[in-house]
């Protein structure tokens, strides 16, 4: 089926923010006097903070440092983000820029709260490719629920069907799926089960894989 409108994610998918935020949590639990293990790090890409939280929460040997633990990461994180770098994964330009070129509609939903992703956005200088960004401060209910996507698909006045969504974790393709959407994943530190890749219209190693894809797509 063509598609009509295209759907990205932002952290681990269009910028490599999935590092910066993990050695926030590293760094804030260091503080406190504990860790976070790797296994649990990966658990908590694509979500929003507030789920990130929650996750973490369970975790006895975390749960008596919370909020302190909350507290710290974000102080790192946004020290990062605000005075550091942020990288853009490779291929995101070419692909910007070729959507761009196409006159394909394109916007953005991600599990971010809505000023954190407009401060990322703004400073990879990013957000000029948009014509609407939805973040987890817009809708009732964040990544793996569809809102975000949903509502990104209505901002661009598409039917979910005929958008796709490149998405790099496994929380924001279940979201896209549930919005009856197409996905393609571009992992970044998370590989999909192979239950997910099935489901998946493709796993691309990048986003120059995922752009020659969509523009096979494109021209059949």
């Amino acid at each position: 089926m063509p598609y009509d409108a295209i759907l990205l994610d932002m952290d681990g998918l269009m910028i490599d923010t999935e590092q910066l935020c993990a050695q926030a949590w590293r760094d804030a639990a260091s503080e406190l006097g504990t860790r976070i293990g790797e296994d649990t790090l990966h658990q908590l890409v694509g979500l929003s903070h507030q789920h990130c939280l929650r996750y973490l929460q369970q975790h006895p040997e975390l749960s008596a440092h919370m909020p302190a633990l909350a507290l710290l990461n974000r102080q790192y994180y946004h020290q990062q983000l605000q005075h550091g770098d942020i990288p853009l994964k490779p291929g995101i330009t070419a692909l910007l820029e070729w959507l761009q070129q196409q006159a394909i509609p394109c916007a953005v939903g991600t599990a971010t709260e809505g000023p954190l992703a407009q401060l990322k956005l703004q400073r990879s200088q990013l957000a000029p490719y948009f014509q609407h960004v939805v973040s987890a401060s817009d809708v009732a209910n964040s990544k793996p629920a569809p809102d975000i996507y949903l509502a990104a698909a209505a901002r661009l006045q598409v039917e979910p069907a005929r958008c796709i969504v490149l998405e790099d974790s496994v929380h924001g393709a279940s979201a896209a799926l549930a919005a009856n959407m197409r996905v393609i994943i571009v992992p970044d530190i998370v590989q999909p089960p192979a239950s997910m890749a099935k489901q998946a219209l493709a796993v691309c190693k990048d986003l120059f894989a995922a752009r020659a894809l969509l523009q096979q797509l494109r021209d059949a």
